[in-house]
Formats: C-alpha cells, sequence, structure tokens
C-alpha cells in the first residue's frame, strides 16, 4: 500500500511509520517538525531508502498538501498532526483550530483530489462528557477545554465530508520519544523532573484517574485499523490509573519511595477517566498487550539511553 502519515516524526507517527515499513508498505511522511524531532525517524529513512520519504511541511497550508498528495497518489492517508497540548489550546486557541480543525479540512479535501480510499484520524478522549462510568463510543461529548473541541470539530468534519474514515479516540498515550509539550504529558515530565530537576507538580489531590495506553499498542491500533471497516473506536488500556499511582511507579525505578511531590491548589475538574474498549476488540482485533508498569520501565530505559 501507499500511505502518507502526516505527523510522521511525531511521537506516534514515528511508531506508526516503522510498523508499516517493516510490513513493506510504501510510506510518505509529513511534518513542519514545529513539535517532534528528526531524530525518531532518521534510522527507518536510513533503513527503508526505496520504501519511505519525508516531505518538511505543514497541513494547514493546502498548495503543499494538493501537491505532495498528487506527486504521491496515496491509497490511505493517516492523519496523525495535531496540536495536542491542552495548556496551549487555552493559551492560543485560534493557533489550536487552526491545526486540528483547518489542518484537518485540508486533508480531507486533498484525499478527495487523489481518491484516497481511507483516512485514519487520531481524535482523543477530551471530546467526552465527564463520566463516572467507562465511556463507550456512544457516549456524551461536551469537551471541557478547546483542544477536545477542536478534535471533535475534526471528527464531524470527517463524518459528514469523508464517510470512509476511521476515527480513533485515544486515552493518555505515553512511551518512548515523547516529549513534554506544555502540561498534559505527566509521564515524561515526570521522569524529566527526576532525570533534569524540572519542576514538576501534580494537579490537586492527584487521585484523578486516568486511562493509559503505551504507544506501541496505539501504532498497532492504527495499522489495525487500515484493514478493518471504518468506524469510531476507544482506544485505550480500559484500565484507570491515578496520576500518584503513576507517579509511584515513576519514583519506584529511580529507587526514591516515598518521594514527596509537590502539589499545587488547583483542583483537576475531570476525576475519572476510563474508556470501555470492547469496540476496538470486535471492530479492530485490538487489544492493548503492554501493561503499565512494563510500559512506564520501557520509557524510562528510553530516556536513560537517549536523552542525556
Amino acid at each position: 500500500m501507499r500511505i502518507i502519515i502526516d505527523g510522521a516524526s511525531g511521537f506516534i507517527g514515528s511508531h506508526v511509520a516503522e510498523l508499516l515499513l517493516k510490513s513493506g508498505n510504501h510510506v510518505l511522511g509529513i511534518d513542519n517538525f514545529s513539535t517532534s524531532k528528526f531524530e525518531n525517524i532518521s534510522n527507518l529513512l536510513e533503513t527503508y531508502p526505496n520504501n519511505f520519504t519525508l516531505q518538511e511541511g505543514d497541513i494547514t497550508n493546502l498548495p503543499f498538501m494538493n501537491r505532495v498528495y498528487y506527486d504521491f497518489n496515496p491509497n490511505h492517508v493517516i492523519h496523525l498532526a495535531a496540536q495536542s497540548a491542552i495548556s496551549i489550546a487555552w493559551d492560543n486557541p485560534v493557533k489550536d483550530i487552526m491545526v486540528n480543525a483547518i489542518g484537518t479540512l485540508n486533508v480531507i479535501r486533498a484525499s478527495k483530489l487523489v481518491g484516497v480510499e481511507k483516512i485514519i484520524f487520531s481524535s482523543t478522549s477530551a471530546i467526552y462528557r465527564e463520566s463516572n462510568s467507562k465511556i463507550k463510543e456512544g457516549s456524551n461529548t461536551l469537551p471541557a477545554n478547546p483542544y477536545g473541541i477542536s478534535k471533535l470539530a475534526a471528527e464531524n468534519y470527517l463524518r459528514c465530508m469523508f464517510p470512509t474514515t476511521t476515527i480513533l479516540r485515544f486515552g493518555n498515550v505515553y512511551g518512548e520519544r515523547q516529549h513534554p509539550i506544555g502540561e498534559n504529558q505527566v509521564i515524561p515530565r515526570m521522569i524529566r523532573h527526576f532525570k533534569y530537576g524540572d519542576t514538576f507538580y501534580i494537579h490537586g489531590d492527584g487521585k484523578q484517574q486516568r486511562d493509559f495506553v503505551y504507544v506501541g499498542d496505539v501504532a498497532q491500533a492504527v495499522v489495525n485499523a487500515l484493514y478493518n471497516k471504518p468506524g469510531i473506536f476507544n482506544i485505550a488500556s480500559g484500565h484507570p490509573f491515578s496520576v500518584n499511582e503513576i507517579a509511584g511507579m515513576v519514583e519506584d525505578l529511580y529507587a526514591i519511595p516515598g518521594y514527596k511531590w509537590d502539589h499545587t491548589k488547583e483542583n483537576d475538574p475531570r476525576r475519572y477517566v476510563c474508556l470501555d474498549i470492547t469496540h476496538a476488540y470486535s471492530g479492530l482485533s485490538w487489544k492493548p498487550v503492554v501493561h503499565i508498569r512494563d510500559g512506564i520501565k520501557k520509557t524510562v530505559d528510553w530516556w536513560e539511553k537517549n536523552e542525556n
């Protein structure tokens, strides 16, 4: 297959590209390197010179997108490029909507231009209304921040204008190659706190629960979506952990038991987020396989080896 991945050098995109290239696909990566690193994919460009190419550019630039799509003529598009920091979305909502909604419209228009068969879109659990129980794909949507609003807008454009789209609503993705952007990437921010002494605060009492999912599992879900019917799927672990529990796992790896974390007085308005993933199991033949402790260990090991 011929596949375009926008956001290819990013945290998730580089893992997806690696899986697709290993199975013999031809991949064109698009990235503006605003938050990603060339090092994430440099080895792939060297290992797969005949199957992997890269175009530097921005999804908000429609003439650029049209040209790249026309020249490469993809079968499928994996749309991962995004403004993903909640704090940045609050500070600059215009930038947020430009990247996440207008950028998505450009992906749709360029895909139609060349007859793309399917778009795989990375959405988020932030589009859902707060719930005290597991959230299913049909649950109410009521974003609590501008980031969730822009992602939900992108979903609606895709549903209306490109029906052969698979929407993947990710939980809190973590793993190797993730760097903090804003304030919502809690695991790499904790690791940087121990490794470099960066300031880190746990918002509120730390008992708020999130559904963390390892990036390797997420990448496999994206690949599985290429071979299954379009739909909307939650991609997460299905098991919530509190921020305090995650902090404890990180401190265990750094052999600092009972570490005193600094807490802010700010309350986290979303106390519990857990996604029901049964539909992904039936519709994508997918389920997560990496346990949170193993995933955090892989992440810490990567930081120790690569970020000096």
